[in-house]
């Protein structure tokens, strides 16, 4: 962060020392993964490589990441080296979340959520960092020729991310704090956690409810949805099981959707009316859009919906039905949230 927007946050020193201990080797062991240690050689890098670049994103021609297949040599040493010198007090924290995870009980909900939050915070914190470190192999300079150049405003792939490191709707860097190195910090995190990190906020917009994804995967759904209670599990026995040596416990990040990540949020309708955010200006709500097109991939409950319609037409015609698989898809269509393209119809389908 630079210099202005740490002037009201502090570091983690103001923790006891199981708080701080705990945070500590958390981070420790994110920072050892995969994901993270190749996550933070590609901004040291200067560019994502393709297989990251392609991940997020349909092709555009002459994008400089395309035809960067592989990292630098360089890149990945330069990121191990960062992690063997980094002093976790040197990230900086607001004092309400530092305040909550304080006074947050051990192996309570309200400590594992306020724990991710400040573990997504980290990851997001050191991206943007290095991002302004001098010393990329490949210069931010070489994406914003290819940003800036003339180019056809009709064309479909006219629109250029403000860097290279650009992640779904994350970009509005005219309101983040540290501009455009937040934008890389938000890429950052997208990747390790598999999409940004949010939190219902409830009513006040101060707490931290549930944990929720934005994933803005090329192929993966474009609404924010939960952890499966698997998942989350598996991510604190990662986060907090016994030993320092993070080899011991296989990390399940990136976490991505599947049809059993339930309870989908349109993405407007969480942050503009139902105070699921992590941060208010990480986004410019604006108007909301509407679309016609519902995919079963954004909305799982699509492929129930259709299967009770289909199992309605079945009866009629005499077509013997699966009366168990009925009831669980009868069950699994009431999962959903106000935002579903299903919830005004939810309860008829109760009724076939």
């Amino acid at each position: 962060m630079s210099v202005d927007s740490q002037l009201n946050f502090t570091s983690i020193d103001v923790l006891d020392q199981y708080h701080y201990k705990t945070l500590e080797r958390a981070l420790k062991r994110i920072l050892q993964s995969e994901i993270a240690e190749h996550t933070y050689a590609e901004i040291l890098d200067g560019l994502p490589t393709s297989a990251s670049y392609y991940d997020l994103f349909w092709h555009q021609e002459g994008h400089p990441a395309i035809e960067h297949v592989e990292l630098c040599p360089g890149a990945r040493e330069r990121a191990c080296e960062f992690r063997s010198k980094f002093d976790i007090s040197a990230l900086r924290f607001s004092p309400s979340l530092l305040g909550a995870f304080q006074e947050s009980k051990p192996a309570s909900k309200t400590f594992y959520l306020r724990l991710i939050e400040l573990l997504a915070v980290s990851c997001h914190q050191i991206g943007a960092y290095l991002f302004q470190l001098d010393g990329a192999i490949h210069k931010h300079e070489e994406y914003e020729r290819w940003r800036d150049e003339l180019r056809d405003m009709d064309q479909w792939d006219s629109y250029r991310h403000p860097t290279a490191f650009s992640y779904g709707y994350y970009v509005d860097i005219e309101q983040y704090p540290d501009g455009v190195a937040d934008a890389v910090g938000y890429w950052a995190e997208g990747r390790i956690f598999g999409g940004v990190v949010v939190f219902d906020r409830g009513e006040t917009e101060t707490e931290s409810k549930d944990v929720f994804i934005h994933g803005c995967r090329r192929k993966g759904p474009r609404t924010i949805y939960p952890p499966t209670p698997e998942q989350f599990d598996d991510l604190i026995k990662f986060l907090l099981g016994d030993g320092d040596d993070s080899a011991d416990y296989k990390c399940p990040l990136p976490i991505h959707a599947t049809r059993h990540n339930r309870w989908r949020w349109d993405p407007w309708d969480a942050i503009a009316r139902f105070h699921i955010f992590r941060d208010k200006y990480e986004r410019r709500i604006g108007e909301k859009r509407h679309s016609d097109v519902k995919s079963a991939i954004d909305w799982p409950e699509i492929t129930e919906e259709l299967f009770l319609i289909n199992t309605m037409w079945d009866r009629k015609e005499g077509v013997h039905v699966d009366e168990e698989e009925v009831l669980a898809a009868k069950e699994r269509i009431q999962m959903i949230t106000p935002s579903s393209p299903v919830w005004a119809s939810k309860q008829s389908y109760l009724l076939i």
